[in-house]
């Protein structure tokens, strides 16, 4: 539970604010599944004596994030009918920028009741399977306060949905990632959730929930899993009392023994961002795998590494319709780089060894899509347009590329040759033009841009059949989205059209937005890529720039190259 003093600093914090003051919101949530504490003992102080009608909504608003003891901490601000029959459904929505202000009444109130009018801007949602998604608007709602006989307000009809200020969601919750199988069980790869962060004790015991739970909604189709239906822990992960972390889980059944490594690599990462001890598994008592050994992350990199580039790959770079090498500027090989191929844009596969090119149709009209290995002849498909998108790569035996802005296609490796199928991207296309489109290098999960907004939707394959199911616009503060790129496996990198916020950080449920500096760069920026260890990499009217930092000024990469050029890294 949170403690006593921290609460009591948040309302002290929260009624010092004058009366009609909006409420500051200048910290970032951290996320964690909302735990059961119903049997915590210690005490939750009341709201401080005189608050009045509009400072004590206020601080019922930033109150409400914390759902120890049944919201306790809310429920101390209800008159005592209303805290005894609240009951808010699971979840909460967030809020930014509250106000409190006397609501107007067409006839007058009784003594000791006042009606309080609460504006805010929504932020998003935090849903009964602690994922966080965005959502825009106003938010407004009254609130009757009445006078108790004490002399103290107490509000008497609360909202029936949890409404909480985006810093006090800050304060209390705090983001974890839960780790799941790729799209061919191969890998692993992060889903973000929000759970309570104090006490700390708890949050092992959380993180397993939500791992044995499985992937949130919106995911749950293009995300797998190697723990069966049914297996939840059968105690809370404790310290046998040599240092390491003992997760001991129900009956898995009769299993193979790579099903449970992938068992052991999804506990051991879901668990590194909440406890550095070494994880001892066991189930029903039993060693997990036949060793018994204890694991850290170390002794499992190689789920967590299967969807990375390869670091020796330098990137490339389009320059005047040819393929050349970022780090020399020197043409590749092969005829992507002599010029016998008229490329606009490429995309290399994460291990190197194949290219795939848009290119004009020669002697034609339109552009081409080619895809072959490294260095040889790039043979074209069946498949023309006005424009392609980027292409983009699914490990090293598919690429996608967006045809007229509508039309998602993918090239699968069939042997001998490549062979193309269509993309549902209905739900995707709905709100506008795709410009641009990257596939998570775990390949769940496509990043696109959309009628110049960003969106994120996940990779379900159906009876043969791929999906983008379940896009989630990311609202961006104020600007129109040009590019996007995979800066992690649960962040983006994307550029705007913006001179004073070219560049952004955002999170991959949307829920931070983080500029990067705009100095050296100018507009329009042509596109954005991520090279090895997280450089993020722009080109605009002068040249190429990399940032290894948000608050990193932009430094050149290869200062022979001039603007307007498309560099990309393997992805």
């Amino acid at each position: 539970m949170i403690g006593v003093r921290r609460v009591a600093v948040l309302l002290a914090v929260v009624l010092s604010v004058s009366a009609c003051a909006s409420i500051p919101e200048s910290s970032d949530p951290r996320a964690i599944r909302a735990v059961d504490e119903s049997n915590a003992t210690a005490p939750v102080p009341p709201p401080p004596d005189g608050a009045d009608p509009l400072a004590l909504v206020r601080s019922f608003v930033n109150a409400s994030a914390a759902p120890e003891s049944n919201h306790e901490s809310a429920r101390q601000h209800l008159t005592p009918a209303a805290r005894r029959s609240w009951t808010p459904a699971p979840g909460l929505l967030i809020v930014d920028n509250v106000d409190t202000i006397p609501a107007t009444q067409p006839t007058p109130l009784p003594d000791g009741v006042q009606m309080v009018t609460v504006q805010a801007d929504k932020v998003g949602r935090l849903l009964p399977d602690s994922s966080f998604v965005p959502e825009v608007g106003e938010y407004q709602a009254q609130v009757r306060v009445e006078l108790q006989p004490d002399g103290e307000w107490r509000i008497a009809t609360p909202q029936p949905e949890i409404v909480a200020s985006k810093g006090s969601f800050s304060t209390v919750y705090q983001a974890v990632p839960i780790y799941f199988l790729d799209h061919d069980s191969t890998g692993i790869v992060p889903d973000v959730r929000y759970v309570v962060s104090q006490p700390a004790s708890t949050l092992p015991r959380q993180v397993i929930d939500l791992l044995t739970s499985g992937p949130s909604a919106g995911l749950e189709s293009a995300m797998r899993t190697a723990i069966p239906p049914g297996v939840h822990p059968k105690t809370n992960p404790t310290d046998p009392g040599d240092g390491a972390l003992e997760v001991n889980l129900s009956d898995l059944g009769a299993i193979p023994r790579e099903d449970r490594q992938l068992i052991a690599a999804q506990v051991v990462f879901t668990l590194q961002s909440v406890n550095n001890a070494r994880v001892r598994l066991k189930v029903e008592g039993a060693p997990l795998l036949p060793d018994g050994k204890d694991l850290r992350p170390t002794d499992l990199d190689s789920y967590e590494t299967n969807n990375t580039a390869r670091p020796d790959l330098p990137g490339m770079v389009v320059v005047d319709e040819r393929l050349l090498s970022l780090d020399t500027a020197q043409p590749i090989q092969g005829p992507a780089g002599s010029g016998e191929y008229d490329v606009l844009r490429a995309g290399q596969s994460l291990d190197g060894s194949h290219l795939a090119a848009v290119t004009r149709v020669r002697g034609g009209v339109g552009v081409e899509l080619r895809v072959g290995r490294y260095g040889a002849q790039l043979p074209e498909l069946p498949v023309r347009g006005a424009d392609m998108s980027r292409p983009t790569w699914r490990g090293k035996s598919e690429v996608w590329t967006v045809v007229d802005g509508r039309n998602v296609v993918r090239a699968l490796d069939a042997g001998n040759n490549w062979v193309l199928r269509q993309v549902d991207a209905g739900q995707l296309t709905g709100d506008g033009p795709i410009s641009d489109l990257r596939l998570s290098r775990d390949g769940t999960r496509v990043a696109a841009v959309v009628g110049g907004r960003l969106v994120v939707a996940g990779v379900s394959e159906q009876d043969g059949q791929v999906v983008l199911q379940r896009p989630i616009t990311l609202p961006a503060p104020g600007v129109r989205i040009t590019g996007v790129d995979w800066l992690k496996d649960d962040s983006l990198v994307a550029i705007s059209d913006s001179n004073i916020t070219p560049v952004f950080e955002v999170t991959v449920d949307g829920f931070r937005w983080v500029p990067f500096t705009a100095a050296n760069l100018g507009q329009p920026l042509k596109a954005v890529t991520v090279a090895n260890r997280g450089r993020v990499v722009v080109s605009d009217r002068s040249g190429i720039w990399e940032s290894k930092e948000t608050d990193d000024v932009w430094s050149l990469v290869q200062g022979s190259i001039g603007g307007g050029s498309i560099p990309f890294f393997p992805g």
